[in-house]
C-alpha cells in the first residue's frame, strides 16, 4: 500500500501512458496509488482500477494489458491475485508526487482522477498531473507566477510605524502556456478558453486548483512572499481598521473598505506588491509541503504580531496625524 499518504509516478512512463488514452493513463495512477515504499511494485490491479474509477473491470484489464505491452507495467505474478512492477525513471528528479487524495478522494467526494476521467478529456488528466511537476509550494507557494498570476493595482492609504499601509484592487488573471502547458499554444476549446486557459478554468471550476493572494516584495515573477493573505492575517487587518477609527484615522479607516485587499509592508520594501498566484487544491504531504506550511505558520504569525505591536504604540497616532495633516 502507498506510504505517507501520498505516491509518486515517472513523468515519462505517465506521458507513454496517456499516449495509449484516458483509461491507461487513470490505470497506471491508480496501480501507481497501491505501490509500497518502492513506488513500483503493486497488487492493485483491475478491481481497484474499477472500485476507484469506475471503469468497468474488463476495460480495467485491457488497459493493464495494453500498459505491460508498452513496457510501462511488467507482470510479476499473474492470475486471481496478480503482482505488477510500474517502470520508474533511475532519476528521482522525473518522479511526479502526487497526494492519495487523486484516486481516494476526500470526504466522501467524487476523487479528482474520476471527474478527469469522467469529462473524457485526456489533455485536462494529462496536464492536471503534469502541473504537480512544476508545483513548488514550499519556494513558490503553489504554480511558478510565471505561468499563471493575478495582478493588483497599488495604492497608499497611510504610514502606521515603520510599516505602510496599502490598498489593493484586483485587475487582470494572466497565465502563459508555458512548461507542461506550452503544448497548449494556440488551442482554443469550445467554451472559448484560450492558451494555457484550455486547462487551467477547467480545472479551477473543478475546484482542483485554487487561487490566492500574498503580500510579496515586488509584483515580479520571481519576487520572495512577506506573508500569505489567510483568515488570521485578514483579521490582522480587522484590527487595524479598529485601531485607526479610534486613533484619530477615521478617514483612513473608511479607504479600507474601497478596496478589494488591504495589506501592509516595511517601508523599506518600497516595490511591495500584493500578488495572486494558484496552487493545488490537493497536497501531497512530503517534506515540501511540511516546509511550507512550517513557512506559512511563521510568516503569518510574524504579520499579527506586527499588528499587535503597531496598535499597541501610541507613537504611531502621531504619524497617522501627520500624515493626514500633510
Amino acid at each position: 500500500m502507498s506510504h505517507g499518504n501520498f505516491f509518486a509516478i515517472g513523468a515519462d512512463e505517465f506521458a507513454a501512458a496517456c499516449d495509449l488514452g484516458i483509461k491507461p493513463a487513470v490505470s497506471l495512477l491508480v496501480l501507481a496509488r497501491g505501490t509500497g515504499k518502492d513506488n513500483a511494485t503493486t497488487s492493485w490491479s483491475a478491481q481497484a482500477i474499477f472500485e476507484k474509477t469506475g471503469i468497468a473491470w474488463r476495460r480495467a484489464k485491457e488497459a493493464i494489458e495494453a500498459l505491460c505491452a508498452a513496457d510501462i507495467v511488467k507482470v510479476l505474478k499473474a492470475g486471481k491475485k496478480p503482482r505488477y512492477k510500474i517502470s520508474k525513471p533511475k532519476d528521482d528528479a522525473k518522479l511526479i508526487w502526487l497526494p492519495n487524495e487523486l484516486i481516494d478522494g476526500a470526504g466522501g467526494e467524487v476523487p479528482p482522477v474520476t471527474k478527469l476521467r469522467e469529462t473524457g478529456e485526456l489533455v485536462l488528466l494529462q496536464k492536471f498531473i503534469e502541473l504537480y511537476g512544476a508545483h513548488d509550494i514550499d519556494n513558490d507557494g503553489g504554480l511558478p507566477r510565471s505561468l499563471a498570476w493575478q495582478i493588483y493595482s497599488r495604492e497608499t492609504i497611510c504610514p502606521i510605524g515603520p510599516f505602510i499601509l496599502y490598498g489593493f484592487e484586483s485587475k487582470d488573471t494572466k497565465a502563459r502556456a508555458v512548461g507542461s502547458l506550452a503544448a497548449l499554444n494556440g488551442e482554443e476549446d469550445a467554451a472559448g478558453n484560450k492558451g494555457a486557459w484550455v486547462v487551467l478554468s477547467p480545472l479551477a471550476n473543478l475546484g482542483l486548483i485554487q487561487k490566492v493572494s500574498y503580500m510579496a516584495e515586488s509584483d515580479e515573477h520571481d519576487s520572495e512572499l512577506i506573508y500569505p493573505v489567510n483568515d488570521e492575517t485578514s483579521q490582522a487587518i480587522g484590527v487595524i481598521h479598529n485601531w485607526l477609527e479610534e486613533s484619530g484615522g477615521e478617514g483612513f479607516a473608511r479607504q479600507i473598505g474601497f478596496y478589494d485587499s488591504i495589506g501592509i509592508a516595511p517601508k523599506h520594501i518600497g516595490k511591495a506588491a500584493m500578488v495572486g498566484l494558484f496552487r493545488m487544491t490537493y497536497r501531497p504531504k512530503t517534506g515540501k509541503t511540511s516546509r511550507w506550511w512550517a513557512l506559512e505558520r511563521e510568516q503569518t504569525e510574524a504579520m499579527v504580531a506586527n499588528v499587535e505591536s503597531i496598535c499597541r504604540a501610541r507613537s504611531n497616532v502621531v504619524d497617522i496625524k501627520a500624515y493626514k495633516g500633510s
